[in-house]
């Protein structure tokens, strides 16, 4: 299975024709940057003070300790809203789900029917009665992804059933 890195680094170019790719993002974690900016801020701020003032090395090293703790909160948030992309294609054929630690993928023809929750935080992808595949938008990430994603899919939908978009 791809990690989710190296599935970024593909480009559209990369895809085979007539495949289009949707990319659901988590939004960015905010509370995480600004707790990590005011660690990393008051460690660089009290490690100067602690310099100036003459302070035993002791208080130096706690105070680079709350330093590299902002800077580590700051990169760990950033790899995991990397980490958490998910990457649907989709093509005349079917469909395929990767990324944030999954690999699943399907055809149109055995696709009864597709659902947006109310939320358009998921969408169902129905087969038969019983199978379902859940597309999941990850984190709070943005509803108007899921609502491009859902039309996507109806195109295709419709594209396989030989219905037509087009006013007679």
């Amino acid at each position: 299975m791809p990690d989710s890195v190296e599935v970024a680094e593909e480009s559209a170019a990369e895809l085979p024709e007539g495949t289009t790719r949707h990319v659901l993002s988590p939004r960015p974690p905010f509370r995480g940057y600004v707790i990590s900016g005011l660690l990393s801020l008051a460690g660089a701020v009290l490690i100067v003070v602690a310099s100036s003032q003459g302070w035993a090395n002791a208080w130096i090293a706690l105070f680079a300790v709350i330093l590299a703790l902002g800077i580590a909160l700051a990169l760990t948030a950033t790899w995991s809203m990397l980490r958490m992309r998910l990457y649907v294609d989709l093509d005349a054929k079917g469909y395929r789900i990767h990324g944030a630690g999954q690999d699943r993928s399907g055809t149109w023809e055995k696709v009864t029917r597709a659902a947006l929750t109310e939320s358009r935080s998921r969408l169902t992808l129905y087969h038969g009665q019983v199978g379902r595949t859940h597309i999941v938008r990850p984190g709070v990430g943005d509803p108007a992804e899921m609502d491009e994603l859902a039309a996507d899919v109806a195109r295709h939908l419709d594209a396989d059933r030989g219905y037509s978009q087009e006013a007679e």
